[in-house]
């Protein structure tokens, strides 16, 4: 069964209904009953409930908001929910409601909703290297495209989408969507794939269609790495065991990101034992030239050695650091001094390894 939220999204040209709206005190209703009449709507009153028929609900809020009717608490207070025509209204309806101020909000995100809504998400790639300078494989790093073909890139599509409860539908396409690219492109080595632990409820339903890609597009799942994004943010620890769990279970690999950024993230190797873990980037930089910096990589290697784990160091662009991470026990390497991601899987620079 199709997980509604996943793959439906909240607002769209052309979507119609009857739209209800209501308030916790009389005077906001008086003040709704005032802007539909000077915008010519018409309404009937249900028990405190507005209630507009066949409403394009995109032109209704373009509408609010051009009118400078509410203030900022007004919006906040108002409550609204599009019922789909001919659809009766009962109590899950209700989880699709929104103030006035969270439908306006998803005015601010059209363009990642467009992008959505055309299923024109996709990834460009970014090798990952052995200690010796042998491609190891690829990171899908999510991109979007606008219509007129410019790009949104992640900064634009992960705000727009904390912000909007728009986070399921991202990323159940982007995890799909890097499947089907590197496909496409015949991708060599393993494929690590960012997901979003908050952004799933049940792996048994929410990955079903992920799995099921993976097979359909003939990748062995071995050399698929589901990759944690934002391991440090992740509050409950038994929902993401179970989703890891998941993925190994199905034959994949899993990744913790940003590990060392803080205490939260070294007390979860233990736990959760994925397969590597990713030195976050403000680790790497510079470490050549910091004992600070290079003592808890120390300790990082060790942790991972003990438990089996492969450490992979991102975020690399200078020889110094390379070298001093290869030294210091780094399995796996990526960054700018080895190739910038690139739509086309790019070809990376091997010959900074010198010896290798």
């Amino acid at each position: 069964m199709a997980c509604p939220r996943c793959e439906t999204l909240p607002l769209d040209a052309e979507t119609r209904g009857t739209l209800l709206l209501t308030a916790p005190v009389v005077e906001l209703l008086d003040i709704l009953r005032d802007f539909l009449r000077r915008e010519a709507i018409h309404w009937s009153d249900e028990k405190r409930v507005l209630r507009l028929e066949d409403v394009n609900l995109l032109d209704f809020l373009l509408r609010v908001q051009a009118s400078a009717s509410f203030n900022s608490l007004e919006l906040e207070a108002i409550s609204a929910l599009l019922l789909a025509p001919d659809e009766t209204l009962d109590f899950h309806a209700f989880t699709r409601a929104r103030t006035l101020a969270g439908w306006l909000g998803l005015l601010g995100a059209r363009d990642l909703l467009e992008v959505l809504e055309a299923r024109r998400l996709t990834a460009w790639f970014q090798p990952i290297l052995t200690r010796d300078g042998q491609l190891y494989g690829y990171e899908a790093l999510l991109r979007g495209a606008r219509a007129d073909g410019s790009l949104l890139f992640p900064d634009a599509i992960f705000g727009p989408a904390h912000a909007n409860d728009l986070l399921f539908q991202v990323d159940r396409q982007a995890r799909e969507a890097a499947l089907r690219a590197a496909a496409e492109r015949q991708l060599q080595g393993h494929l690590f794939i960012n997901f979003i632990p908050t952004a799933i409820y049940d792996p048994a339903h929410c990955l079903k269609s992920t799995v099921s890609w993976a097979k359909k597009l003939g990748f062995d799942p071995k050399r698929i790495v589901f990759e944690v994004v934002e391991t440090e943010k992740v509050g409950d620890i038994n929902h993401l065991k179970h989703i890891l769990d998941f993925y190994r279970n199905a034959g994949f690999r899993v990744a913790l990101d940003d590990v060392g950024s803080g205490y939260a993230s070294l007390n979860l190797l233990a736990l959760l034992r994925p397969d590597i873990i990713k030195v976050d980037m403000e680790l790497v930089r510079g470490i050549h030239a910091d004992p600070g910096r290079q003592s808890v990589l120390r300790a990082l290697a060790g942790i991972a050695r003990e438990l089996g784990i492969q450490l992979l160091a991102e975020g690399i662009e200078t020889r110094e650091e390379l070298d001093y991470l290869r030294a210091a026990g780094a399995d796996l390497l990526q960054g700018y001094l080895f190739a910038r991601p690139a739509a086309e899987p790019p070809i990376p620079d091997q010959g900074v390894f010198g010896d290798a």
